[in-house]
């Protein structure tokens, strides 16, 4: 039998304690559940730790050697079973295994929650309820109105309230407005200080108010987006008592945001008269289940809405564009000791500038630059009634300023519900005497370059637009002109023009391309404006109307 000399010692003492420290973390693993390990690993462990311990204290081989070959008998079963196990077989039992587990954790397929599956189902059938809804109103000529009060309708009868508000959110001015109200629903924000507090008054400012996302319920249950359940308004600072009066005594309320893929878009509020039953967890749960379903039709109606509102814009600017073109003069007229340029360029949809020139007596010669609120056929129609009023006025004796105000009060006298508001530019020139008379509405401009000082300034001042106040009456600029003068008039469209950066154009631009051409004559002038505001936009996207004027005196 072979001994083992002392060198040997040192290795196989290392190799013992390494088994040891293995054997422990083996037995942690199990205490702990972290894993899955297989007895044959235990058990060849404590074979190869009494062999080598009975080998360091023999110091013989062969005790060694027996070892080794305990240990390669108690492994080789184990993976001789796992070599020629069948895949398939083992694939089909861990399947059926993760079924059984899934099968049991699944709350729907347990007896024990029937009623959570019911509860599951009547909200699938309350979102395809109002998804339906939804769609069929998309062609109703009032479908957000409809749809709306349906949405009112199965929150009252649901939570069976006394009063029912539903507000929606203005995405750009951050505030919250009624959209839709029934029943009796006390306003639970403080009343203005002198409304009088009658039902009707009180009803009407709560329908028209609007609603910061601070400092009152409704703003807080949207920016807070988390619904509200207040069972006693009189114990809760939030909700405002403007009693004594009955009607306005608070009871019990629910305030459920709506909302889209995170976004509030609203709120839905109801109401219970204090002397009833306070609303239950069960109403307030059927409460957040209707709200949540009216949102997924709300959303898609919002789109469709939009969508319309946008095709119609574009096809009432299309219209207007055409028939915008058609009110302006085809060909400029030949004017003696006047070199005149004009020119405009129409953004889409908007229809808003129109200039003209009018020949009504010899001693009179007007210029119009007018620059009209709002876009498509609205500021069409507003366009041609001032056309037509000042194509008239023209043609009596009175002042620029004069034949402004009258226009003023023709447009005020309009009861239609379209806005009427224009900026206009009135240059009354006399050629006989090389006198000007100028009157100006709103903020279009008048500038003239004297040949005299060799510089340009603004010389009128802004004022009311047509259409603001009925007996606005507007000051006439009178002054004489030599040769070499230009008057130039433009739209704050063409000022404000954009560039890449969304930096404005500015009077200031305008002012250098006039003072470095104006050798040149009133036609090229206005060219060089026109090509200097093109380089300067380059491809960025315009949104209103530019248009030009250029009136130069020639010798």
């Amino acid at each position: 039998m072979y001994s083992i000399d002392s060198f040997t010692n040192v290795p196989l003492a290392i190799t013992l304690i390494i088994c040891c420290v293995l054997l422990g973390l083996l037995i942690a693993i199990r205490v702990r559940n972290t894993a899955k390990i297989s007895f044959i690993f235990f058990a060849v462990l404590i074979v190869l730790i009494g062999g080598l311990a009975y080998t360091l204290y023999t110091v013989h081989t062969l005790y060694l050697a027996c070892t080794i070959l305990a240990c390669a008998v108690l492994v080789l079963p184990y993976l001789v079973i796992h070599v020629t196990g069948i895949p398939k077989m083992r694939e089909k039992t861990g399947r059926s295994k993760t079924s059984e587990a899934e099968k049991n954790t699944d709350p729907l397929s347990s007896g024990e929650n029937e009623a959570a599956l019911e509860r599951y189902k009547n909200i699938l059938a309350i979102n395809k309820d109002f998804t339906a809804k939804a769609a069929n109103m998309f062609s109703d000529e009032d479908s957000m109105d409809k749809f709306m009060d349906y949405f009112n309708k199965q929150l009252t009868e649901k939570t069976h309230a006394d009063g029912c508000a539903i507000l929606l959110a203005d995405e750009f001015d951050n505030i919250l407005a009624v959209r839709s109200m029934s029943g009796a629903f006390p306003p639970p924000y403080k009343l203005p200080d002198d409304l009088p507090h009658k039902p009707v008054r009180v009803e009407t400012n709560f329908r028209y108010a609007q609603f910061q996302l601070t400092d009152n319920i409704f703003g807080e249950a949207a920016s807070g987006g988390e619904p509200l359940l207040i069972a006693d308004s009189t114990q809760d600072t939030r909700i405002y008592q403007n009693g004594p009066e009955d009607f306005l005594a608070c009871g019990s309320y629910i305030f459920v945001p709506i909302k889209f893929q995170e976004q509030v878009i609203g709120v839905a509020s109801l109401s219970r008269n204090p002397g009833k039953e306070k609303f239950t967890e069960k109403e307030f749960e059927d409460a957040k289940v209707i709200t949540d379903a009216a949102s997924t039709g709300l959303k898609p109606l919002f789109s469709f809405l939009e969508y319309s509102e946008h095709r119609e814009l574009t096809k009432e600017g299309d219209i207007a564009s055409k028939f915008q073109k058609e009110l302006l003069p085809e060909k400029l007229p030949s004017i003696n000791r006047v070199s005149l340029g004009c020119w405009t360029s129409t953004a889409e949809d908007v229809c808003g500038d129109y200039y003209d020139v009018l020949l009504s007596r010899k001693d009179r010669i007007s210029y119009v630059m007018a620059d009209i609120a709002g876009k498509g056929m609205n500021s069409f129609i507003v366009m041609v009634m001032i056309r037509a009023m000042l194509r008239l006025i023209v043609n009596t004796p009175q002042s620029a300023g004069t034949i402004l105000s009258w226009t003023n009060r023709g447009i005020c006298s309009e009861n239609s519900n379209i806005d009427h508001f224009a900026s206009i530019a009135l240059i009354n020139y006399n050629p006989v005497t090389s006198e000007a008379q100028i009157a100006t509405c709103g903020i279009n401009p008048v500038l003239l370059y004297s040949a005299k000082t060799n510089s340009i300034s603004k010389i009128s001042n802004s004022s009311e637009p047509i259409g603001v106040e009925k007996e606005t009456k507007y000051k006439d600029i009178n002054i004489k002109l030599i040769p070499g003068d230009i008057l130039i008039t433009c739209t704050d469209g063409l000022l404000e023009s954009l560039n890449e950066f969304g930096i404005q154009y500015s009077l200031t631009s305008l002012m250098k391309v006039i003072e470095s051409n104006h050798q040149l004559s009133g036609r090229d002038i206005a060219n060089r404006v026109k090509d200097d505001i093109k380089k300067y936009c380059g491809m960025t996207q315009q949104y209103d109307d530019q248009s030009l004027m250029v009136i130069k005196i020639q010798g």
